[in-house]
């Protein structure tokens, strides 16, 4: 499966349509969502609603689709009284993508990859354990979603450089591919910078300062990716300058569009259709393999992308 995802994504012309926002269509949709665990529980109380996004990504032209385990490590699980629910919430979440997709286009090839991200309970990195105990929740998710069937992970929200490099670990250790998605923004003096730059906060460090040291320290024989997510377009296109001085591999960008209202969305801020899509274009063209969105992007943006490549199949 490694072999057959990158001959694809190194396939000139043809890049690969990732999917578009869980939580935060979620919310469009009318789920709730909590500051403690984000949509964490959406594959046990919204199961329609999680197969019908999936679906709609599918149908839109998505061939990468991220499950909704963005928030379900055991470490964000058990503050929230559902300690005893890792192992079903992260199985069903991925046979919840899996059947959706493949019900709605079947004739396509499908990737899915497991989310594994940062969130802390609350939504503060200053809660996040011990990295030893870190480093055994991301193993045990890691293995769950592997088991479950992904065919890789999207590691996400990465700032640092400790916990980069120990998700990275986990992920190599199920020998699939995993993309590194790092979040970046713009200091006052024009700096791409990773916010808080320790694993639970701390002084900003600058992305590339963080980027090297990543690169120096990933696990050997792995098969990683760098991803430029949760992003506003703007600040995309200059991490991305980063990116590509430092890195020869696949890239694969999914920026976010709109304002976080504590704990849901504000969509009228959200960029349209065309922006999205003139802004991918332009990644494309600087050889990005991969394109999809983060929060606030739908199924109209990735149905949007797929039209203007000319790939829309149905």
């Amino acid at each position: 499966m490694t072999s057959e995802l990158f001959a694809r994504l190194s396939e000139p012309g043809r890049p690969v349509i990732i999917d578009g926002a869980m939580g935060t269509e979620l919310y469009r949709r009318g789920m709730m969502l909590d500051q403690a665990g984000w949509s964490a529980l959406g594959a046990l109380t919204h199961t329609d609603l999680v197969e019908a996004i999936h679906a709609d990504y599918a149908l839109a032209g998505a061939e990468i689709h991220i499950t909704n385990t963005f928030a379900t490590g055991r470490h964000v699980l058990e503050p929230i009284g559902q300690g005893d629910q890792v192992d079903e919430i992260n199985t069903r979440a991925v046979e919840l993508c899996r059947s959706a997709v493949k019900g709605a286009a079947p004739d396509r090839r499908h990737w899915i990859f497991g989310s594994v991200s940062t969130y802390a309970h609350g939504s503060s990195r200053a809660a996040l354990p011990p990295l030893d105990v870190l480093r055994q929740t991301f193993a045990e998710q890691c293995a769950l979603l592997a088991e479950a069937g992904v065919d890789g992970f999207a590691l996400e929200m990465l700032l640092d450089v400790e916990l980069t490099l120990v998700m990275a670990e986990c992920a190599a250790a199920t020998g699939l591919p995993y993309w590194l998605g790092f979040t970046c923004e713009v200091a006052p003096d024009g700096t791409i910078i990773c916010r808080g730059g320790g694993y639970r906060g701390g002084r900003d460090r600058r992305f590339a300062e963080v980027l090297r040291a990543v690169l120096a320290g990933l696990p050997k024989g792995g098969s990683p990716m760098l991803a430029v997510m949760h992003n506003e377009i703007e600040v995309t296109d200059r991490a991305l300058d980063v990116v590509v001085e430092a890195w020869r591999g696949p890239v694969v960008v999914y920026p976010n569009s709109g304002t976080y209202l504590n704990p849901g969305w504000d969509f009228s801020t959200v960029c349209s259709e065309a922006d999205f899509v003139e802004a991918a274009q332009r990644w494309l063209d600087r050889g990005v393999a991969a394109v999809g969105g983060c929060c606030g992007l739908g199924p109209t943006h990735i149905a949007a992308l797929t039209n203007a490549l000319g790939r829309r199949e149905m």
